[in-house]
């Protein structure tokens, strides 16, 4: 019978993800993001969909994904909340001189810190130790796509559904 996998044997290491310091802005997080970044030959990207936050002793305390990074730098035009519901197909938009807007708009707002807009630690994690069902569960109970993973109170690296999904279709196949 093979053995249990563990969180460990799946995960990234540390070294190898995204990261930045506390003190970051929102245009250091994208660029964080976007280095991961590697074009497979069928065109599409691969990378990592999040950048996590350490401070000066390099403990995790916060975490921003793509959403929350895109939402920074376009707070106004990508709230949700102030968006009307059922909307149309073609839609009126106010009269605006568009022509780069988006571009002048974001790189004013890609200058905050990163730590006003990421998700703060109460973040859920997982011990490299634990048997990787427990990951699993963690992500499908939290509806997340990725898990810090932890080692005597350090963050080691992160596990991802990507991998996740790969372990249980070896498995199945």
């Amino acid at each position: 019978m093979p053995k249990e996998k563990k969180v460990r044997d799946l995960m990234i290491p540390i070294e190898e993800y995204a990261t930045v310091p506390q003190n970051a802005t929102v245009r250091e997080a994208v660029a964080a993001v976007a280095s991961s970044f590697k074009q497979l030959p069928t065109g599409e990207y691969t990378g990592h969909r999040s950048v996590l936050v350490l401070d000066g002793q390099r403990r995790l305390v916060g975490l921003l994904t793509y959403r929350d990074l895109i939402r920074a730098v376009e707070p106004q035009l990508l709230d949700a909340d102030k968006l009307p519901r059922g909307l149309p197909w073609e839609v009126d938009v106010p009269d605006v001189p568009w022509e780069g807007f988006f571009e002048q708009r974001s790189r004013a707002e890609a200058q905050k810190p990163a730590s006003e807009v990421m998700r703060p630690l109460e973040l859920i994690t997982v011990d490299a130790d634990a048997p990787l069902l427990k990951a699993i569960h963690l992500m499908l109970t939290a509806n997340i796509g990725s898990v810090p993973v932890m080692e005597n109170g350090v963050i080691v690296g992160m596990v991802r559904m990507n991998e996740v999904f790969k372990a249980v279709a070896d498995a199945v196949l």
